[in-house]
């Protein structure tokens, strides 16, 4: 008898420390959305798309304990919401997309944080700060037109919900208690509790942010689905009287940060500030003619004839200049429109109207007018200031006279506004700085007729190292 009991013992030790690894893979579940239909709702086929954009489990701890798939329920969810305000909604594989008048992609995250954290609700006029673990989910659909592959409207909302505790909850605060009780031979069955209790937490949360939020918001945007009432070319720019030079004006992305440039020659040749390569030797650089405003349709190694994306090419820093914040890249290929320099300084008259081209906010091809304010000597360095509105992401894009349509400087750096309610004296706008023309002539060496054999095709092998603040997409003075 005395030995069946150790046995019965150890076998039970063996089966309680097995458990002890335990974690908990849980699953959304269906069913969860459940509101009225709107009383008019719009004619459309839409497919959720199932297999793409979001990760299909999701982690909620960085021990890896709590586990959820998204594979079923994320998407039955969004397509039970979305069939509330539209005729006909399926779930369904991205293949399937060109059957449909609409797709819905989504993309989700959730995580858990610990610390003082201040939220701001919708419906408080200060944020509440609390010390409590928070999840924190956040949930966005794209509505996509799948015959052209522009995104018709994005809708985001992010939701704050108290982590149920031990303290807290009475369910967690029994499980705890017969976990402590059994030595922590037990404790498997507290991360089962809590983690059905963090589930039920996400279905809420998504729940919420579709009822709330985006179900009321895409119902206000419906026009943009009905069918008769659709733009025909989801791409609206109309830039006649810029064009020319917006076709001359790239925008430059590192992969730290973006900026903006320009051709100043048919074979490649462009010209930016040093802080936006930083220190890459080769940045990404996208075109007029081959952007696409709104954003991707495929990621960039699934390659799809039908899709419509900015298509990437690459530039080689050849020459900078860190401390006069220039430098000057090259591109493979040729007829290139490009933009003419003014180096006579004597045609930078104060009260000539000028516009900057670049990418503010990451913003492509943004065009804003002001006037030459001065000239002025920067430490050595003619800088040109202006009130054209030069904001982050138009840093290396081109000022252009407007009559002459001739680049007077690069977009450089401006003073930031300070201003606070309570003193508006602090405040400074429209004070902005572009490096003149003349500098670009006398630092990089430049001149058109561009001669390309004044260059050698490779970047400065020793550089100094570049401030974390010239990395950014435009440079600050605060002094």
């Amino acid at each position: 008898m005395k030995k069946y009991l150790i046995q019965t013992f150890c076998l039970f030790l063996c089966f309680a420390l097995l458990l002890q690894g335990c974690t908990y893979n849980g699953k959304l579940k269906h069913d969860v959305y459940h509101h009225q239909d709107y009383s008019d709702k719009i004619d459309a086929r839409v497919l959720v798309i199932s297999d793409k954009y979001y990760n299909s489990t999701v982690w909620l701890d960085q021990d890896l304990i709590y586990s959820y798939n998204l594979n079923d329920g994320l998407p039955t969810e969004v397509a039970d919401a979305l069939s509330t305000l539209f005729t006909d909604v399926k779930v369904g594989e991205y293949k399937d997309r060109k059957n449909y008048d609409f797709v819905t992609e989504i993309e989700y995250e959730a995580h858990i944080h610990t610390g003082p954290m201040a939220i701001d609700y919708e419906d408080l006029l200060l944020p509440y700060y609390t010390d409590k673990p928070i999840l924190i989910t956040t949930l966005k659909l794209t509505i996509r037109n799948p015959k052209t592959g522009y995104a018709v409207a994005r809708y985001s909302h992010s939701s704050y919900h108290i982590v149920p505790t031990f303290m807290r909850d009475p369910g967690l605060f029994a499980a705890g208690l017969v976990s402590v009780l059994s030595l922590g031979l037990l404790s498997p069955l507290y991360i089962q509790v809590r983690g059905s209790k963090l589930r039920r937490t996400l279905e809420r949360g998504i729940e919420y942010a579709l009822y709330k939020n985006i179900m009321a918001e895409m119902n206000e945007d419906r026009v943009n689905f009905d069918k008769n009432k659709l733009i025909e070319n989801t791409n609206t720019r109309v830039d006649d009287k810029y064009l020319s030079l917006m076709k001359a004006t790239v925008y430059i992305t590192t992969g730290e940060g973006i900026g903006s440039g320009f051709f100043i020659s048919p074979d490649g040749y462009i010209v930016t500030n040093a802080h936006v390569p930083g220190r890459n030797r080769d940045v990404g650089v996208v075109l007029y003619d081959e952007r696409n405003i709104l954003d991707k349709t495929e990621p960039a190694d699934e390659p799809d004839p039908d899709a419509i994306r900015n298509k990437m090419r690459f530039a080689r820093v050849i020459k900078r200049n860190v401390r006069r914040d220039l430098a000057l890249l090259k591109m493979e290929g040729n007829n290139f429109p490009y933009l003419t320099l003014e180096t006579n300084h004597n045609n930078y008259m104060t009260g000539n109207k000028v516009v900057a081209i670049g990418a503010p906010r990451a913003i492509e091809w943004t065009a804003t007018e002001g006037i030459i304010s001065a000239v002025r000597n920067d430490n050595g360095r003619e800088v040109i200031q202006t009130d054209t509105a030069i904001n982050n992401g138009n840093s290396g894009g081109p000022l252009i006279d407007l009559k002459t349509k001739k680049v007077i400087g690069v977009n450089s750096y401006g003073r930031r506004p300070e201003a606070e309610l309570e003193d508006l004296s602090r405040g400074v706008e429209g004070l902005n700085f572009a490096i003149s023309s003349l500098e670009v002539m006398r630092t990089l060496g430049v001149k058109q007729p561009f001669n390309k054999q004044d260059f050698a095709d490779t970047a400065d092998v020793e550089l100094p190292n570049v401030p974390q603040w010239q990395r950014n997409y435009v440079k600050y003075n605060e002094d």
